[in-house]
């Protein structure tokens, strides 16, 4: 008995290749403008804004500076809440690139993570730290952080789902009810400083 072979014309072959090609090609273009996103997203942690900003809450934080009522409570609290719209924002553009992938982790997401997690750990603490300074310098003035201070939470949560590590992760998700609980900073074992107009901040 004959074997039939059936043979694909050029015409055809080059037609699969060259969609082959595409194929590939798209694939790279979409992974690389995902990295882009990912990439821009990170790039607002390191504004002049936000180095600022960084800097004068982890003086007050990490020095475990206390806060004066009047000029110096209000240069932190705008400081709070810039930092706090700042997470706001990458928790939405964190979401929106997730979205885009059906909901599931790639590269991008991994890159985008990486790069975030070290910064959301430290302001586990620090928000939690310089809202009780701002309250005690002020006790009649209260701090509301709104639908803000959740989409912190979103963000620290969503990025538990990508740790591996257990104390990490219970980190992201904690929520701190007094001064003695174990950080990642050293925050709570630094002796309360005095008060002092920080210039060149």
């Amino acid at each position: 008995m004959e074997t039939l072979i059936t043979v694909l014309p050029p015409t055809a072959l080059v037609a699969g290749v060259a969609l082959l090609i595409s194929v590939l090609l798209a694939r790279s273009q979409r992974r690389e403008r995902r990295f882009e996103r990912a990439h821009a997203i990170l790039s607002t942690l390191s504004t002049k804004t936000a180095s600022e900003d960084r800097n004068l809450l982890g003086t007050y934080h990490w020095r475990n500076r206390s806060i004066k009522k009047g000029e110096v409570r209000d240069d932190v609290m705008r400081a709070y809440f810039s930092m706090l719209w700042l997470f706001s924002d990458i928790q939405k553009a964190r979401a929106s690139l997730l979205a885009t992938n059906k909901n599931k982790r790639d590269e991008a997401i991994e890159y985008l993570d990486e790069g975030i997690i070290t910064v959301a750990l430290e302001y586990v603490c620090t928000f939690y730290a310089i809202k009780n300074k701002m309250i005690e310098a002020d006790p009649e003035e209260k701090v509301f952080e709104g639908a803000y201070g959740d989409h912190f939470s979103q963000l620290c949560a969503g990025l538990a789902e990508g740790v591996k590590d257990d104390t990490t992760r219970r980190m992201l998700l904690k929520v701190h009810v007094n001064d003695t609980e174990q950080c990642l900073c050293g925050c709570h074992t630094v002796s309360p400083q005095k008060t002092t107009r920080l210039a060149a901040i």
